[in-house]
């Protein structure tokens, strides 16, 4: 059996790289309010889910329109027969948490794997692979690893090539998403950046300066890494992010309507083109020291020159599983192959605002399934009790209407 838990403070650990980092409140209230979120991407069979506690699942399991069939309790009621344990990320908080709660050290990865993983998680790692895919007709990108102020304060001056603005976004090499960011509308280092950049400096040695694009669209390519040497394309995530980059939402679409959404901007050939080359790069990249999914954000981005609109094929890369491989799951199990839809994460001031909107969605939207899939409406897909603030849902929409 497979037991699988949600952490999604693993960025931000990553970043800290202690294994006593303690996440802030509103990193360990996500974990418990969306616990269920990975039930609806793993296989029904020899799958179980880890949960913080089974009080009120149950119940809330009985009243869904669609359920994923898989084992779920405690951590404590499945590691004991497990034969993989398999988490949003893996980090050393992590493994030494699970360790305090007795699992048993076969089931857990080593100080060598940990470190090897973190080093291919790196923001860094994204500098190296922009730089061998972004030299080429239809591409922009331009990403700097500075390991000094004196080198940053360089980096900032526009004049180096394919700098398309003089605003720029600094980024540490790891933080958690739409986190360990900076933006500089003046291409200067003022005091308050220059001493949150001597922080990061300090901390993870480095900073990455990039040029801030007039971004058209976000989206992303989902592969999966055997830990043979082979990396494999799973499919496309068009997604939203919010002023601060911070993951949003995803648009439920088969790869087919993406690609034709996209390629009104960006030929759909450079797509596949792209595709083919990540595949081979990300297999030079991450040999066999990486098994499982991961994602590798994009842009289209608008110019005043021709082409007006280009393709940055990396701005980041997520090594782990992540919303839009959730989403791409989300499409191809749980929607009807007539409808699209909207994956969404959102987090509410108060559990009562919470609960009126899940009653109002409820009644706006009730859901419409045929055959094991969602036509139309409105699905929770995490439960909402009475001290919840996050929600994970999706709304289903018929392509010959509206929901």
């Amino acid at each position: 059996m497979n037991l699988y838990l949600f952490n999604p403070d693993h960025d931000m650990a990553l970043g800290n790289n202690s294994a006593y980092y303690q996440a802030p409140a509103s990193a360990l209230k996500m974990a418990n309010d969306l616990f269920w979120l990975p039930a609806w991407v793993v296989p029904d069979a020899d799958s179980f889910v880890a949960l913080p506690s089974t009080g009120r699942i149950e119940e809330w399991v009985q009243t869904l329109p669609v359920c994923p069939r898989v084992e779920w309790g405690c951590l404590t009621d499945g590691w004991g027969r497990c034969r993989e344990i398999h988490p949003w990320g893996w980090n050393r908080a992590l493994v030494h948490r699970l360790k305090e709660q007795g699992v048993a050290d076969a089931l857990l990865p080593g100080d060598m794997f940990l470190e090897e993983r973190r080093f291919l998680a790196s923001r860094l790692r994204a500098v190296e692979l922009l730089s061998e895919l972004a030299d080429a007709p239809g591409r922009c990108g331009v990403s700097r690893a500075c390991r000094s102020l004196e080198e940053i304060n360089e980096e900032l001056k526009p004049s180096y090539e394919g700098c398309p603005t003089p605003r720029k976004l600094l980024k540490a090499p790891w933080s958690g998403s739409g986190k360990g960011l900076r933006r500089l509308d003046s291409g200067k280092l003022e005091e308050p950046v220059a001493n949150w950049c001597n922080r990061i400096l300090s901390a993870q040695g480095a900073v990455v300066v990039e040029p801030y694009y007039q971004k058209v669209a976000d989206f992303a390519m989902e592969f999966y890494a055997d830990g043979a040497g082979k990396v494999s394309f799973q499919g496309y995530s068009l997604f939203n992010t919010d002023a601060n980059g911070a993951y949003k939402e995803n648009f439920l679409k088969s790869d087919a309507r993406i690609v034709a959404a996209l390629s009104g901007h960006v030929p759909a050939a450079l797509l596949v083109e792209v595709q083919q080359e990540l595949c081979v790069r990300l297999a030079a990249m991450l040999g066999q020291s990486y098994v499982g999914y991961l994602g590798v954000d994009m842009m289209v981005c608008a110019f005043e020159q021709a082409p007006f609109y280009r393709l940055h094929p990396c701005v980041e890369i997520n090594l782990r599983m992540n919303m839009g491989m959730v989403a791409h799951r989300l499409y191809t199990r749980w929607l009807s192959p007539r409808s699209e839809g909207i994956f969404r994460v959102d987090c509410f001031k108060t559990p009562s605002d919470l609960q009126e909107d899940h009653r109002r969605q409820e009644k706006a939207h009730p859901p419409v399934v045929k055959d094991g899939r969602m036509e139309s409406g409105y699905l929770s897909l995490t439960p909402i009790g009475e001290g919840t603030c996050y929600r994970a849902a999706l709304w289903a929409i018929p392509l010959s209407g509206k929901l």
